[in-house]
């Protein structure tokens, strides 16, 4: 098979430039950035083969994977012990495989394996929460996860700008403006082309910006970037007109003012103060009557409402027809239409629409029922129980590194919010992202527990 010959060369290609790469981060960061500009370019066909079809994202992704693991078996790289919390993402995996295999989705029609949302939804992200904990090791390291979201926030803020006022020639990649590709053609989508995800990364930029605004000691660039993303996300958010996306960055804010500002009183006052200065300079421009209308329109729209009260519907139905195990992995679409009962209600004009999942955590309720909720629930509370631990063993003297936890809770309050109202199982950037920032808590508290502070 030539495409696979073609495969092979192209990965040792990308094997060889990461190796060359100091810091192992950046490796990282090189895949998250092909992850976000080239995720829906061509991908390398293997014809007659099973394999699904190989993306240059894949090929990094398996290149920062293979390196890793040899820096390892060198002893270049200490591994970190598997957790409780690392068991039940394995377990979380194997039972989704078997679900697959059970329920005969584990191959498309095609005869090609199926594995892209496992992928992307969870095996990548729990392997990247593994590796960060290792990787990001110390302060520096730490504070250069931020960088990459606040460089990432000024691309994605700049970008929703140029989409809401119509400046084409500074948007990369041009697939944003295909109307064919993706949905919620018109708003502020991004290179997800998705306005929803979009909006869930702006919000975690939103997030970040408050690190670097205070207590933060390094290079002024990173606090001017951050003022200046001030005035630009929360316009980029709005741009998306996605009510969830609103709703995640609002929450996500209201627990940085009650951690960070709570103990800054003065600096909540100066951040007020530069955040509607900036609103004020920046907002009038873009911010026309067809703006607001449309913003009326979206905050009121009811049919996206009771297109969700159907599915929960559906999700309902599924589990209590298969409490333990659901209807299996990825099997939610090739049943729906089996368990969607119409209450016929005069007051609530609730429909089927066919299409996909729109809630990350019931729709693993009705596909994996209580054994795989469960083992996802444990993640998650491991996650957060670990973060808690992490904040009270800080000292008062180290505001910075708890403004890091503080950020991480805003991140999550804005993930989740999200989840709730869009499948993220889709979106590995965004997943990825997450968990990496989930494995570097969760590792900096583990260095804690063993008396090696970093």
């Amino acid at each position: 098979m030539p495409e696979a010959f073609i495969a092979v060369e192209i990965a040792i290609i990308a094997g060889l430039f990461l190796i060359l790469v100091r810091d192992f981060t950046y490796n990282i960061y090189i895949w998250l950035f092909t992850l976000l500009f080239f995720k829906y370019q061509n991908k390398i066909s293997m014809m007659g083969s099973v394999l699904p079809d190989i993306s240059f994202d894949r090929i990094l992704l398996a290149s920062v994977i293979f390196i890793f693991i040899f820096q390892a078996l060198a002893k270049k790289r200490k591994m970190p012990g598997l957790t409780k919390t690392e068991y039940t993402m394995i377990l979380f995996c194997i039972m989704a495989v078997v679900s697959m295999v059970w329920t005969g989705a584990i191959l498309k029609a095609n005869g090609k394996l199926n594995l892209s949302e496992l992928l992307g939804g969870y095996l990548v992200p729990f392997t990247m929460f593994y590796m960060s904990q290792s990787v990001y090791d110390n302060k520096q390291r730490r504070e250069g996860l931020l960088k990459f979201i606040i460089l990432t926030g000024i691309y994605l803020g700049f970008t929703a700008i140029f989409e809401h006022i119509g400046m084409n020639k500074l948007i990369f990649p041009k697939y944003i403006l295909d109307a064919d590709i993706g949905i919620h053609f018109g708003r502020a989508r991004g290179p997800f082309v998705q306005a929803a995800v979009n909006g869930t990364v702006l919000g975690f930029v939103f997030m970040a910006i408050f690190y670097f605004i205070f207590k933060y000691k390094g290079p002024r660039i990173w606090r001017l970037c951050s003022i200046t993303l001030l005035g630009i996300i929360p316009l980029a958010i709005f741009f998306t007109y996605t009510r969830a996306c609103w709703l995640g960055a609002a929450l996500g804010f209201l627990a940085i003012a009650i951690f960070i500002f709570k103990q800054r009183q003065k600096a909540f006052a100066v951040t007020a103060i530069l955040f509607f200065l900036t609103a004020m300079l920046i907002a009038p421009s873009f911010l026309d009557d067809n703006s607001m209308a449309f913003a009326h329109e979206r905050l009121h729209q009811e049919d996206p409402v009771y297109a969700r009260i159907s599915l929960y519907i559906i999700y309902l139905n599924m589990f209590i027809n298969n409490p333990v195990f659901g209807v299996g992995f990825m099997k939610f679409t090739d049943n729906s239409s089996d368990y969607f009962i119409d209450p016929d209600s005069e007051y609530i004009p609730v429909r089927y629409t066919e299409g996909g999942r729109h809630d990350s955590f019931a729709s693993i309720l009705a596909e994996m029922g209580l054994v795989g909720t469960g083992l996802l629930l444990l993640i998650y509370f491991s996650i957060f129980s670990a973060s808690v631990r992490l904040y009270k063993r800080l000292s008062a003297q180290d505001s910075a590194d708890k403004n890091f936890v503080v950020v991480f809770w805003g991140i999550a309050i804005v993930y989740i919010v999200n989840s709730i109202f869009i499948e993220m199982r889709y979106v590995e950037f965004v997943n990825s992202l997450f968990f990496m920032y989930a494995g570097v808590i969760y590792g900096w508290e583990r260095q804690y527990a063993k008396g090696i502070l970093a």
